[in-house]
């Protein structure tokens, strides 16, 4: 007999899980995302790659960039519920995740890159994206809101990759890179370049973030369960997050977007 798997069995007294049946709600989860991850054909390290294919629920591929994103480990390790466009195993800061979600609003309120420079300094500091960038400025920060005590921002870092960051005080949860240069989608349009659940039982998250268009004057997300968030819009960029984990469901929302007088409601599956 090999003597490796003597070692194995030694081993699997000691998992925590042994002998759990997975209840049937995350069997559905686990199924999905495994339909998802074979849908985009993984090219790179079991990422799947595209290039210029934004994300969506059903198609884990996102654009060419998607291979390099990664949700920066920033505290204890926690469960990844099915990341539609991120890879990897998230960290949560024991803590922050509950005082994010305690106190999350359906209502952001707008910030200015001047105002939560702190938190921009945190966040164009991790690795994410290439690099900490050496300095950071109030015009790097394309789009900020506050949502109870969690800020989520979206910020071009000195290299030019542009990453997203959600955090609570000096506290950073997560940290994602978007995409390069300043990439725009048509007028009265968005796209979709990212959307995943994260954490587990009462402090998961979902969020979403996109490109806006020119004269894109609101962005709702309408969960399946009648909740309705309202998403930030600014500098080309739009984006929310919530408790839940619809980010990490195929198309258990509702995305719709107002232009002027005219109103379009989108499933995640038909943004491009």
């Amino acid at each position: 007999m090999d003597e490796s798997m003597k070692d194995l069995d030694r081993l699997a007294v000691l998992d925590p899980a042994r002998n759990r049946e997975p209840s049937a709600e995350e069997w559905a989860r686990a199924e999905a995302f495994v339909d998802r991850v074979v849908a985009g054909s993984p090219a790179v390290s079991g990422s799947p790659a595209r290039s210029g294919s934004p994300a969506r629920s059903g198609s884990p591929a996102v654009s060419g960039l998607w291979d390099r994103r990664r949700w920066l480990v920033v505290g204890a390790a926690a469960a990844a519920v099915g990341a539609v466009a991120a890879f990897g195993v998230p960290a949560l800061v024991p803590g922050a995740a509950e005082k994010a979600v305690a106190s999350w609003t359906a209502l952001p309120a707008a910030r200015s890159g001047a105002e939560v420079l702190p938190q921009a300094k945190i966040c164009a500091g991790n690795d994410v994206g290439g690099g900490a960038s050496p300095t950071v400025n109030p015009s790097d920060v394309l789009l900020a809101e506050q949502r109870g005590e969690a800020t989520l921002l979206v910020l071009r870092k000195s290299n030019g990759v542009v990453v997203e960051c959600l955090g609570v005080g000096d506290d950073q949860l997560a940290s994602m890179s978007l995409t390069e240069g300043t990439p725009k989608v048509p007028a009265g349009t968005i796209n979709l370049e990212t959307m995943s659940s994260l954490g587990e039982g009462d402090t998961m998250w979902s969020n979403i973030v996109g490109l806006a268009g020119d004269g894109i004057t609101g962005v709702e997300v309408r969960l399946d369960n009648g909740k309705v968030v309202q998403a930030s819009v600014d500098n080309g960029w739009w984006a929310a997050w919530w408790p839940g984990p619809e980010g990490g469901e195929a198309d258990a929302l509702t995305v719709t977007v107002t232009a002027g007088d005219k109103t379009t409601s989108y499933r995640p599956s038909d943004l491009p």
